[in-house]
């Protein structure tokens, strides 16, 4: 299977259904929206390191930081500095001094290391930073920035010069979407759900930073405050200063710019300077709000930092006096680090709604996610297989679902790799539907493969059992090929329940279990069978397993997932087994009423019984009709040309190999159609195969095969309706294929949606 499609489209998000995991249900609204705005406040103590680092922070705040965020482990944003601008003569600042030029020096003292306060204000703290600064550069101790502390320190004065610069688009409000801002705001990911009023889209923040947000918006609304307005990320400088930064450094720039700010229902909210009233302090003044405090109270929970409270030090409590103080009543913001983040996410929504992700690097961190959370784009999940000990590869069944855009799966090694594009996937991926895709993975020395997803979605992973080399599971299955048998098929044959109850047809009842059999001469462990759903009316799953193991009732994990509307879903599985007298036999539940179709090409059973080996090969491109591609018999060569109806694409195989497990992808579909591998000489002689693909109009389908190959080295892909074909080979199965299979009854690794 293959990342196919080349327009993404923007559907409608339909109601879907995974195995073992109902739809998440609302939070019970508190509903406090009745309580009094909190117009003279007391700000909580600060948080201590003990509180930052388990991430309990609620009744405390987690107040700016030294610095900038990229001081606290952000990443360093781009600055409108002006083109070609003239040095003036260095002005001397001292006690007292304010402006952006101090800014300017307390942002290079803190990358010298120092501890202070980047607030453009020249205080006693500035002051002895450098000093301190000054005697370890062997200049004299004044306290004052003259010419050579400032050349010491990398700053200087500059005035004129092109402003905006080129790449930068002033809109009046900020700089989103400019040129410049190109990297920057793909560092950035945004929520893919309905938060409440707010669409999807509206914030937008570092990824672990995020959920902080999502967390803040989802439970303040569940718990009966409406937002009118909201949002996070705006390229700006602060609004004390010039937003659009004109004459400024970046130590002038706003934590919108890094999406750790946020503003809600700005007019009833607004910024302020207040001051006292008939000679009381300005801090007894009222505050204009509509926030109760029970909302700033729930942000203190989230690590946020209410602009209510006040800036340059603000009021600590109404008793504080002060003349004046600027409150800006709509702000919240994160202002800890990267790991505090981390630890009050994973705190606050506990380690079951945690993933362990791995950048392109191959370094492997934790990432916790609220209830509207989502797995953004490019997002590399580690996936702990828990593979018994000397096990090289997995054989899993990986369902995506929630995905706002199309897109595909990728299953590979979590070493680092190189940047670009995968050139391979094991799935592809449609806006509003469920899908399945069985994948046989490598696994590192751990257990462990790591799941690429180009698209923000939810992936759910489920193990059916596992590859080992002879020498450590010498008595470990190997695979023999049958002819395809219909072993069920609801719509025109005969079928039983579990429980012998039979029928004369289908559909099958919602909830049911019926019996698939298989003619054998093996006693075999586990069939290889496509296993198809026809003409679902409503979302739901299907699962296998031997009749023994699939307990009655709703299933915790799947082997396939369908939609309302689809016309039939067919996915590969590898499925524990029971030999009788009738033959072999396994059990399939469906979640809602369908129609069943079970085609067994073949078995895994002990080594003693003979049969194949299994070969794990890196995932390689044998065919792409979309290029040029050459019959390997007559030796003609085709370029884009789309395959028409009863097309037969002829693929060589890898010497030696007797069956081969490729990923088949249909693309550009123009009607419903299927696509069928078998052995060439079936194709040849009218013999019967069993169809892995159900293509459809508008998206890439694609399932894994299992495929014979003939004594020539050849196999065959025919093709119902007109489309593209993609094939990719994950391995082969020989005589000489030295890894054995060992199944068993489907476990549930992974999935990413956040618990109830």
């Amino acid at each position: 299977m293959v990342r196919v499609p080349r327009r993404l489209l923007s559907l409608c998000l339909a109601t879907v259904m995974v195995a073992g995991v109902a739809p998440a249900a609302a939070p019970a609204a508190l509903v406090q929206a009745a309580d009094p705005a909190w117009t003279l406040p007391t700000v909580p103590p600060k948080c201590t390191t003990a509180q930052t680092t388990s991430g309990d922070v609620a009744g405390c705040v987690i107040t700016l930081g030294p610095g900038l965020p990229e001081t606290r482990g952000w990443p360093k944003p781009p600055f409108p500095d002006p083109e070609n601008p003239t040095v003036v003569p260095w002005v001397d600042l001292a006690l007292g001094a304010s402006g952006a030029a101090v800014s300017e020096v307390q942002s290079a003292l803190v990358a010298a290391g120092a501890v202070v306060s980047v607030d453009g204000q020249f205080g006693l703290q500035t002051q002895a930073a450098v000093m301190a600064f000054q005697t370890s550069h062997a200049l004299p101790a004044t306290g004052v920035v003259d010419t050579a502390t400032a050349a010491a320190l990398g700053v200087q004065k500059t005035t004129g010069g092109t402003f905006p610069p080129t790449g930068w688009k002033w809109l009046g409000w900020g700089y989103n979407a400019s040129p410049a801002l190109l990297d920057w705001e793909a560092l950035l990911t945004s929520n893919a759900a309905q938060i409440g009023s707010m669409r999807p889209g509206s914030l937008r923040a570092f990824a672990d930073a995020l959920p902080l947000f999502e967390g803040f918006y989802a439970e303040i609304q569940a718990n009966g405050y409406k937002i009118t307005d909201g949002g996070t990320y705006v390229f700006r400088c602060t609004s004390s200063t010039r937003k659009d930064c004109a004459g400024l450094t970046r130590a002038a720039l706003s934590n919108h710019a890094y999406g750790l700010a946020s503003d809600i229902n700005v007019a009833k909210n607004p910024q302020k300077t207040y001051y006292g009233i008939n000679g009381a302090s300005a801090c007894q003044t009222p505050v204009v709000t509509d926030l109760p405090r029970w909302v700033v109270q729930t942000a203190e929970k989230w690590g946020l930092y209410w602009g209510g409270y006040g800036w340059s030090s603000g009021c600590s409590s109404p008793s504080q006096v002060k003349a004046s103080v600027t409150r800006d009543a709509m702000h919240f913001e994160y202002d800890g680090t990267v790991d505090q983040a981390r630890a009050i996410l994973r705190h606050n929504v506990g380690p079951g709604a945690c993933i362990q992700v791995v950048d392109e690097n191959g370094v492997q961190t934790e990432r916790c996610m609220v209830r509207t959370d989502t797995p953004a784009a490019n997002t590399r999940i580690a996936i702990d297989t828990r593979a018994p000990a000397g096990a090289t590869a997995a054989l899993v069944n990986i369902a995506t679902t929630g995905a706002l855009h199309n897109g595909y799966i990728t299953a590979e090694n979590c070493a680092a790799r190189p940047t670009g594009p995968r050139q391979w996937a094991n799935g592809n991926v449609r806006v509003g539907r469920t899908g399945s895709a069985t994948a046989i993975v490598a696994l590192d020395e751990t257990g462990r493969f790591c799941l690429f997803q180009s698209a923000a979605f939810h992936t759910v992973v489920d193990v059916q059992g596992y590859f080992l080399p002879s020498a450590i599971a010498p008595s470990g299955n190997l695979f023999t090929p049958v002819t395809p048998i219909r072993a069920l098929d609801t719509k025109s044959s005969p079928f039983c329940a579990s429980d012998s109850t039979c029928f004369g047809w289908g559909p099958v009842a919602a909830g049911a279990e019926v019996v698939s059999t298989a003619a054998s001469s093996l006693i075999a462990v586990a069939s290889v069978a496509n296993i198809t759903v026809v003409g679902p009316t409503l979302p739901g799953y299907i699962t296998a397993d031997s009749c023994a193991d699939l307990l009655p009732g709703p299933q915790t994990r799947s082997n396939g997932n369908y939609s309302a509307g689809d016309i039939a879903v067919t996915n590969l599985g590898v499925v524990p087994s029971s030999t009788t007298e009738q033959g072999v036999q396994f059990c399939t539940y469906s979640s809602r009423q369908v129609d069943e179709r079970v085609d067994v090409t073949g078995f895994f059973a002990s080594a003693d019984q003979g049969g194949l080996g299994y070969t794990a090969l890196a995932p390689t491109r044998l065919v792409d009709t979309r290029e040029c591609w050459t019959d390997p018999v007559n030796g003609v060569q085709r370029c884009g040309a789309i395959n028409g109806p009863g097309a037969i694409v002829r693929i060589r195989a890898p010497a030696g190999a007797s069956a081969v497990v490729v990923n088949l992808a249909a693309v550009d579909t123009r009607a419903p159609g299927l696509v069928t591998p078998s052995s060439c000489a079936v194709v040849a002689t009218g013999g019967v195969a069993s169809p892995s693909v159900q293509a459809l109009v508008g998206g890439t389908t694609a399932n894994i095969a299992v495929v014979p190959v003939d004594t020539d080295g050849m196999f065959c892909v025919t093709l119902s309706s007109t489309m593209h074909l993609v094939v990719d080979l994950v391995g082969t199965f020989s005589p000489t294929g030295d890894l054995r299979f060992v199944p068993v009854s489907p476990v549930r690794l992974h999935d990413s949606r956040p618990p109830a």
